[in-house]
């Protein structure tokens, strides 16, 4: 288990004074990523083979938003891994200790220069400790999109400063970038994404947006229709 500690400052607050999506999103993965780049089996594995955990889904459900000034603390710990898949959960407690955050996170090892998923030795993986999975809903990695026209069609720009230090858009970002179609968006108590391919700088990209009874989904695809990214927004 891996504990940071920060303050809710101006860059995390959007629109109306509440916490933005991708801020809230920052936060989680800014102490996974600590927690990897410190975990004593895992961090010198991704060093000596040039390989990552390459995010493939998110479930955040926000009991509520910390607010502007509060304390908070982030814990977070591996719940299940194998040879090619691990799954984490992150949780954020306000500054009373109250859960204001849950969340699930799921990703793959991946060879970073080829892009492609790679199976680790069972020895690793025998070494790396894991905890009790968090009580909370899980729901399904996958998002089913509407087998309907969408509400909303329009293309979206991917901006210089969507992309990240591996040259693609940060998964943070693509929070921002759904966010724009959605005014409801930061009164969700639920998030979730499903990474397919990462989006690059150059790409076009295009958003379906799909109106359901508890909020919307987005998917961003590009001409060809090959999706990038849906995302889900529960209210």
């Amino acid at each position: 288990m891996f504990e940071t500690e920060r303050m809710i400052y101006c860059s995390q607050i959007g629109e109306g004074g509440k916490v933005r999506n991708s801020g809230l999103v920052d936060i989680l993965q800014d102490t996974s990523d600590l927690h990897l780049m410190n975990h004593p089996v895992l961090a010198p594995f991704f060093k000596e083979t040039g390989s990552v955990m390459f995010l493939t889904h998110r479930q955040v459900d926000i009991i509520r938003r910390p607010e502007y000034g509060e304390h908070i603390s982030t814990k977070t710990w591996t719940y299940e891994l194998n040879r090619m898949y691990g799954s984490r959960n992150t949780i954020v407690l306000g500054e009373k200790g109250d859960v204001c955050i849950k969340s699930i996170a799921g990703g793959a090892f991946m060879d970073i220069r080829t892009g492609r998923p790679i199976r680790v030795s069972a020895d690793l993986i025998a070494q790396v400790k894991s905890y009790e999975k968090l009580e909370m809903e899980y729901l399904p990695r996958k998002i089913a999109v509407p087998d309907t026209d969408p509400v909303i069609t329009c293309q979206m720009v991917i901006r210089r400063s969507d992309i990240d230090m591996n040259d693609h858009v940060n998964n943070a970002r693509y929070f921002d970038i759904t966010d724009e179609l959605f005014h409801e968006c930061y009164n969700a108590k639920r998030l979730r994404a499903e990474y397919k391919f990462p989006i690059k700088r150059g790409d076009a990209v295009f958003a379906d947006r799909y109106d359901t009874t508890s909020g919307c989904i987005i998917s961003l695809r590009d001409d060809s229709g090959k999706v990038f990214c849906n995302v889900e927004y529960t209210l």
